[in-house]
């Protein structure tokens, strides 16, 4: 048998490049390149797609943007209260704010706040290792290293908490939740 390439090249899973513009490399300064794209993902819906690749000193950026709710505010409440909920996979977008009420905690987004593909566990984790060397310098130390403590523990499964993604943009949701219990408000 023999069988051409374009026999099996399904363009439905290929990106579709929708614009490219010359930037500076955030690292070198250099002319480079970012390029947008647009995929439709099962289960997911639409991603935008960002890649650039800076030719002179080799540095890659890549970011992807669920459209599903872009423009609209969303609110997803995750209720962390057993271990399959810790491995949910959540998309949080640059703009999206992060609570934990039973912690007292409240992130803001801003300005050097990347998008990311995450876990719950991961964002915990993250939210304590970024707090712990803060600790030293608030007034109530004891306090902060017992929000530290708490988070570490919710990442662990030990402590059941409720995390709270409240983004503007639209552009955060749930990629993937199996056996957790969470709601999602889009409001118009």
């Amino acid at each position: 048998m023999n069988f051409e390439l374009r026999e099996f090249a399904d363009t439905r899973y290929v990106p579709k490049k929708l614009s490219e513009q010359t930037v500076s490399c955030p690292v070198c300064n250099a002319e480079t390149k970012l390029s947008i794209y647009a995929h439709d993902v099962p289960v997911v819906g639409t991603l935008l797609l960002f890649v650039l690749t800076c030719p002179n000193c080799g540095y890659r950026y890549r970011d992807s943007v669920p459209l599903a709710h872009a423009g609209k505010h969303v609110r997803i409440t995750i209720k962390l209260n057993k271990p399959q909920a810790l491995s949910a996979l959540l998309y949080r977008s640059p703009y999206a704010n992060v609570s934990i009420p039973e912690l007292d905690i409240e992130i803001n987004a801003g300005p050097a706040n990347p998008g990311e593909i995450t876990t719950p566990e991961a964002l915990l984790l993250k939210l304590a290792e970024t707090l712990f060397p803060l600790c030293t310098t608030v007034d109530n130390p004891e306090k902060c290293f017992d929000v530290v403590k708490k988070l570490v523990q919710a990442a662990n499964g030990e402590v059941p908490v409720t995390l709270v993604i409240d983004d503007p943009s639209g552009l955060s949701t749930i990629l993937k939740a199996t056996e957790c219990e969470y709601s999602v408000v889009v409001e118009s």
